[in-house]
């Protein structure tokens, strides 16, 4: 059996995972953003068609807004709610968001919300360690018709904001973003 180099070996794994978080990922959103069947009607199983065949385009796009339960480590659930919108109303403690496709949330906004601001200037990213990392915001900062994209914890009917990010990033970034095929447009 042949073996691999070293560094081919870890490009080959670093590119399945990324490829299965991608897939995963996508499939968590999808899920998220299909209506439950009520319980009179019947249905079809996730990305079947008519001919049986899915298209090649169904699932693919930006993920505008979903709810997707995830396992915790302590083997509990918890249901998180991601949006991509602009603020409608903002106050200390809530925001309003509203989605492209007129979805509206609104988030409860705690001490432990954490909030983040693209900044204008992409050299503000840099940390000093590689990596670029968003600077801190405050509630203060938010206002609305800004842009922004948030997620949170929903417990019944109301939602938490665990994070916000807000600001567009320039035009003709590249990488992660919607010329990629990631990320909002915004």
């Amino acid at each position: 059996m042949a073996t691999l180099k070293p560094g081919l070996r870890k490009g080959l794994l670093a590119g399945g995972i990324a490829v299965a978080l991608t897939g995963g990922g996508a499939a968590a959103v999808w899920a998220g953003t299909q209506p439950s069947p009520s319980p009179s009607s019947s249905s079809t199983s996730p990305g079947s068609s008519p001919s049986g065949k899915a298209k090649a385009t169904e699932g693919r796009g930006q993920a505008i807004h979903g709810e997707h339960v995830v396992k915790q480590q302590d083997g509990s659930y918890r249901t998180v709610v991601t949006q991509a919108g602009t603020i409608e109303s903002v106050s200390d403690t809530e925001m309003t968001v509203k989605s492209e496709d007129s979805f509206t949330q609104r988030y409860l906004i705690t001490a432990d919300t954490r909030i983040t601001q693209v900044p204008t200037d992409l050299s503000e990213l840099r940390n000093g360690r590689g990596r670029p990392s968003l600077p801190a915001a405050t509630v203060a900062g938010l206002k609305a018709g800004d842009k922004v994209r948030v997620s949170g914890a929903k417990d019944g009917d109301a939602v938490t904001a665990t994070k916000i990010v807000s600001g567009e990033l320039p035009a003709g970034v590249k990488g992660h973003g919607p010329k990629r095929g990631h990320g909002p447009k915004f």
